[in-house]
């Protein structure tokens, strides 16, 4: 059974998820892509809905469908966001922004009355950070916010590789929002409130690709079925 399948089972499962009506949140990533793929065969559904996507690149994918997009500026809330996630633990945090959405992704999240996150069952980990961290950074002077950053990951012990991330052309990838990212190799991550607040606190930080404490649910695709994991947010 390939990954994609396993995608497809988890999207399956999360469309029953979304209602006639609802304001929709949709996230950016392969296995949200498989859901996008479904609600726009269903044509009545998807025209029903009021919808805001984490990237451009999820604007696209959707062209073909009955899918229509609007300004997150236009909602006082969402009913759900459904997302994917580069890693996810057995109590819901996550990595996310491999993509380079993690900013939209963080604030359609918060929006969110509901989180969904759909998976395959390779983003399920028990300890973050084996995938690299990613943070959105301002575009002025880079190196100096590296540098803060691995400060504060040395006073946990720490000392990951930190890249700055290029695109496909070997320039400086931009985000939607014009930003930077920088990768940070950490292989693990305990801690991970503290650690994401002080570097949210550097000036030159936006956010960081840690959701803690946000999803009300997980979707796990497997071979032949999906299944769901709920968590008790505070």
């Amino acid at each position: 059974m390939t990954a994609q399948q396993k995608k497809i089972n988890a999207a399956k499962l999360a469309i029953k998820k979304i209602k006639p009506g609802m304001n929709l949140g949709l996230g950016t990533g392969s296995t949200a892509n498989e859901l996008i793929h479904l609600l726009g065969k269903d044509k009545n559904l998807a025209e029903s809905l009021k919808c805001v996507s984490s990237s451009i690149q999820t604007e696209e994918i959707a062209k073909d469908y009955s899918i229509k997009f609007q300004q997150l500026d236009e909602f006082e809330f969402l009913d759900i966001t459904i997302d994917g996630a580069d890693e996810i633990d057995d109590n819901g945090n996550m990595i996310k922004g491999g993509g380079g959405a993690l900013l939209r992704e963080k604030m359609l999240a918060n929006m969110s009355k509901e989180y969904f996150i759909i998976i395959d069952e390779s983003k399920k980990v028990n300890t973050l950070g084996k995938f690299p961290l990613p943070i959105e950074i301002i575009p002025f002077s880079p190196k100096s916010t590296i540098s803060l950053i691995s400060k504060v990951f040395e006073e946990y012990q720490m000392t990951p590789e930190i890249i700055l991330r290029l695109d496909s052309g070997g320039l400086n990838f931009i985000t939607d929002g014009g930003n930077f990212i920088i990768d940070c190799y950490c292989k693990k991550i305990l801690l991970t409130d503290q650690i994401n607040v002080k570097i949210e606190k550097i000036p030159s930080v936006i956010t960081t690709g840690l959701f803690l404490n946000m999803s009300s649910s997980m979707i796990i695709g497997y071979d032949e079925y999906a299944t769901e994991i709920n968590f008790n947010k505070e």
